[in-house]
């Protein structure tokens, strides 16, 4: 069970389960024990794909195949002693599937995304008027930085990309505050009619260590009002308790990386293994020095212990008998087409990142790219991350609702359809293309609510068109009128370069 399968690709049986029939169970008789023990059960290959998944990421021995390999002539060789002599097997492991996946959260995650509260009419006449807007803002203000979205943006876009979906459990803390955190996959069992990040039930499952060192099951089935309490083992959980969890939905969802949930790196794990066992066996080549072998020719045969002390040694002594022309000792070389080999990797290489939407950092053109160039380079990245934002922005809505039902508990007023989160590509930024790209629009017509959103370092336009008319009216100030008075009314102001702005009717001088 604790060992990977040698070119491991996913199965049907994997594939995350069909809940349908369980809701309308759910629905009629709650949750019980044998409806908890079943659901559990059928989720147990997703969960071991996933744990598998996850492991890997993080190079368990035996979850990498190439750290499970056995040398190709496990009988071995003896010496002069009778002792076996170890064959060499180098297990060298190349950690795309890890920089595959870190390139994904690093690109979509690693620039915080930006949460806010509508503020115009609409949003008030929703909310209840423009202080109602105010207590909504600051509330999810707070939940935000209370929770430290982006590390939880982080680990649930990690978590997609490793295994294929991540889960994400709202609670309420002791101090009465809303928080979440993330789920791994594997403890992780949602139940939806229509997606996973609208949950009607969900399940998370877990095991503890006790101080006496046994292994303690848990599972909280939840539902739109309360949590659940099961313990026991896997396919014998029996109810332990119930408590309301302070939301009107349920709190429990999960986030795929995609529609079929699979992983960033699944369909390329055969051609990882492949690069990993290419160059394990270069590996032994150079360390067995197979490139040379040494021939005796026309040398008596020899003992095992002398040949084992010829290999120690690196010097085979020959007796004077054996001193004439037709005995010598020689290299014979290997002829290795090192152009075979090196185009063999190098496709491997390119079919890795190719297959898996990844760009090849260390691939020169790649670097050598700006502007709009490396943007079409990253067109198929691109395409994977935009299908998760999309996921992400279904699972936000279901958030900001769940949310919205425990602050009206406060007596806070929020609108769900209110509240908004955009995301931001963590990409070089152009700075002199995007200036000029705004230029370009402004002349051209375009509001410039419009044109500055195309700036990647302006997070909130109204911020910046609220500052560059403070500026202009600064100045306006310092180089136009001062606070009118009745005489300056009369007689004009000093405009720009001191010239005379004249009063209503009146002429400049």
């Amino acid at each position: 069970k604790g060992r990977a399968r040698k070119g491991k690709t996913m199965r049907r049986t994997d594939d995350y389960p069909d809940y349908s029939e369980y809701i309308d169970y759910i629905d009629e008789n709650g949750f019980t024990d044998d409806i908890v023990n079943r659901i559990i059960n059928a989720h147990q290959l997703n969960r071991c794909r996933t744990k598998d998944l996850y492991e890997r990421y993080k190079c368990y021995e035996d979850k990498v195949p190439i750290f499970s390999r056995i040398p190709r002539f496990s009988d071995g060789m003896e010496d002069g002693s009778g002792n076996a002599v170890p064959q060499l097997n180098n297990k060298v492991n190349n950690d795309f599937f890890g920089e595959i996946n870190d390139v994904m959260v690093g690109y979509f995650a690693g620039k915080a995304a930006s949460y806010s509260y509508a503020e115009d009419e609409s949003a008030e006449d929703a909310t209840g008027g423009e202080t109602a807007v105010e207590a909504a803002k600051k509330a999810l203000s707070e939940f935000v930085t209370r929770n430290n979205m982006y590390d939880v943006n982080l680990e649930v876009t990690k978590f997609a990309s490793v295994c294929g979906y991540a889960g994400r459990l709202f609670y309420i803390d002791r101090h009465g505050d809303e928080r979440v955190m993330v789920v791994p996959p594997y403890e992780t069992i949602v139940l939806a009619r229509d997606k996973i990040q609208e949950p009607d039930y969900a399940v998370r499952y877990y095991a503890t260590t006790g101080i006496s060192g046994a292994e303690v099951w848990h599972a909280d089935a939840y539902d739109g009002h309360s949590v659940h309490h099961f313990e026991g083992a896997l396919g014998n959980f029996i109810r332990s308790g119930e408590e309301e969890h302070l939301f009107d939905f349920c709190p429990l969802q999960a986030i795929p990386l995609n529609g079929e949930m699979l992983s960033s790196a699944e369909r390329v794990m055969a051609l990882i293994d492949e690069y990993d066992k290419t160059v394990s066996d270069n590996a032994n080549d150079a360390e067995g020095n197979t490139h040379a072998l040494q021939v005796l020719d026309g040398i008596g045969e020899l003992s095992q212990a002398q040949l084992a002390e010829v290999e120690r040694a690196g010097v085979l002594q020959i007796s004077p008998g054996y001193a004439d022309s037709t005995h010598r000792v020689y290299y014979l070389t290997k002829d290795i087409n090192d152009s075979f080999n090196e185009h063999h990797l190098d496709r491997l290489e390119r079919n890795i990142y190719r297959f898996s939407k990844t760009p090849n950092l260390n691939d020169e053109t790649f670097n050598a790219a700006s502007g709009i160039s490396l943007k079409f380079k990253l067109t198929a990245f691109e395409a994977k991350c935009g299908a998760f934002e999309a996921k992400m922005n279904s699972a936000d809505v279901y958030m900001f609702r769940l949310l919205g039902s425990a602050f009206m508990k406060k007596s806070i007023p929020f609108d769900y359809l209110q509240a908004y989160v955009e995301y931001k590509r963590n990409f070089p930024v152009d700075v002199l293309s995007e200036a000029q790209a705004v230029q370009a629009l402004i002349n051209a017509g375009v509001p410039d609510e419009i044109a500055y959103n195309q700036l990647s370092a302006v997070d909130d336009i109204d911020y910046l068109l609220a500052l560059k008319e403070e500026r202009q009216q600064d100045a306006l100030n310092l180089f136009g009128k001062a606070p009118e008075s009745d005489e300056t009314a009369k007689e004009g102001t000093v405009g720009k370069k001191g010239m005379s702005v004249p009063p209503e009717g009146g002429e400049a001088e």
